[in-house]
């Protein structure tokens, strides 16, 4: 099983040679698909106020607009651009010195003959001194360097699994109560409509004397109350919304609706889940734990690299003096090494053995809390699970005739008001639970996938 973000990866990654030409194709090509992408998308939000789309679609809306998502890729290009810089020699060192511009009569005079020009007439009597240093990098640094750098790719790319991971989690829940209050304000929505025609209805009985004014009364209240339910939904609505627009990089004032045909959970597919198989291996899936594991393995490549610090480098260097000795013209070669008498670059070391140290402890200390979170929600999986299973399939149809039964006897008076308001209270809380319960298994679900780290 891989991720998204596993394999979003694979077309991101260069070796140190290509880096910078992989990571402008890179951009670019993120840059024309989520211009392809915006401009359909504002096609569609141009021509209606309501961009309905399936659970699926806007996922992959989401997966090509989402700004952070965008951002983090670059993460990836910058580390492995330090990987180049990791492989590079330094550069040498020119040095012009001891140049004396001009030469008085009396100088010239101590020559026992005068300095010839360089070539043509310039720099005659004049004297220079030329010296180019090149640094020898010793005990393999440059590649030691350039293998923490490589874990730092590594980091880089969890890193994009672990918010990758944090925002499809965030993402699907939202959607989830989106979906979810869409349905349950359809169930309010139908209850006032309904309640509407039976004020029309009473409205002429109560002017026959039919019926008493407090029945009219009642039903008039009741219609306050469901307004002021589908009115606190509505709130609820707009502000999942303004979520998810954050998350799919959406502006305007349009609508989202998440279409409901993927609500329902199928549940055949979720009781056929191997959760054996991903209990004994979840845990190479999370981006955190491997997260934590590249911190140690990060320290370990530092330390190797610090203790090859301990070694110093060797300069070398060819110097050229003009007029400056004995001879006219001199050519010297030499060496320079630093002596590790004092800094043998202790701190550095323990520094990183430390981190060695302190990496393994949390290493292990997330382990167990991952194991432990998985126990706990495949727990609360199976209960949310169970509970949706215990519903008998056809209960909601069923209780949808049955109320339309009653409100046809309530409107024949063959049941008093009373009766029916005790049935309408019975049906919305019933209505709820058979909601919640579909909500819960999706919110289950995907607390599940982001313990595994994995779709599952």
């Amino acid at each position: 099983m891989k991720s998204f973000a596993t394999m979003e990866l694979k077309g991101i990654k260069t070796n140190g040679e290509n880096v910078q030409g992989n990571g402008r194709i890179f951009s670019k090509i993120t840059f024309l698909l989520f211009i392809g992408f915006s401009s359909t998308l504002l096609s569609q939000v141009r021509q209606t106020d309501t961009l309905k789309l399936s659970r699926q679609h806007y996922e992959e809306l989401f997966l090509k607009q989402n700004l952070l998502l965008l951002a983090e890729t670059y993460k990836i290009n910058q580390a492995e651009a330090m990987v180049l810089q990791a492989k590079l020699w330094p550069n040498p060192n020119l040095t012009i010195e001891e140049v004396n511009l001009w030469a008085t009569d009396k100088q010239l005079s101590y020559l026992d003959e005068p300095l010839p020009q360089v070539f043509g007439n310039v720099a005659q009597n004049t004297q220079f001194a030329v010296q180019l240093e090149q640094q020898i990098v010793t005990a393999r640094k440059r590649k030691k360097q350039m293998d923490v750098e490589k874990v730092g790719v590594k980091v880089a790319e969890q890193e994009f699994e672990e918010l990758l991971r944090n925002l499809k989690y965030e993402f699907r829940n939202t959607l989830t109560e989106l979906q979810y209050l869409q349905l349950y304000n359809r169930v309010f929505l139908e209850q006032r409509d309904l309640i509407r025609n039976l004020l029309n209805a009473y409205k002429r009985q109560l002017e026959n004397d039919h019926i008493s004014k407090g029945e009219y009364m009642r039903l008039q209240t009741l219609q306050l109350e469901v307004s002021k339910e589908i009115n606190e939904l509505s709130k609820a609505k707009n502000d999942a919304e303004k979520e998810l627009k954050v998350l799919l990089s959406i502006t305007g004032p349009a609508s989202l609706f998440v279409l409901e045909e993927d609500f329902t959970p199928n549940l055949q597919n979720l009781q056929n889940l191997d959760m054996l198989n991903l209990e004994q291996d979840f845990l190479r899936y999370r981006p955190d734990v491997k997260l934590a594991e590249l911190e140690n393995e990060y320290f370990k490549s530092l330390l190797t690299y610090e203790k090859s610090q301990a070694i110093p480098d060797i300069n070398l260097n060819a110097s050229y003096d003009r007029g400056g000795g004995v001879w006219p013209s001199f050519f010297g070669f030499g060496l320079s090494i630093d002596l590790p008498v004092f800094n043998r670059n202790q701190g550095a070391i323990a520094h990183a053995q430390m981190g060695i140290e302190n990496t393994t402890y949390l290493s292990n200390d997330l382990r167990l809390r991952a194991r432990a979170e998985f126990d706990q929600n495949y727990k609360d999986f199976r209960a949310a699970l169970t509970f949706y299973e215990s519903i008998d399939p056809d209960f909601e149809t069923d209780l949808d005739e049955i109320f339309e039964s009653y409100t046809k006897n309530f409107v024949n008076r063959n049941i008093s008001l009373l009766q029916y308001l005790d049935f309408q209270e019975a049906y919305l809380e019933n209505k709820r639970i058979i909601l919640e319960a579909k909500k819960e298994i999706h919110l289950q679900l995907e607390r599940l996938q982001y313990t595994v780290g994995t779709e599952i």
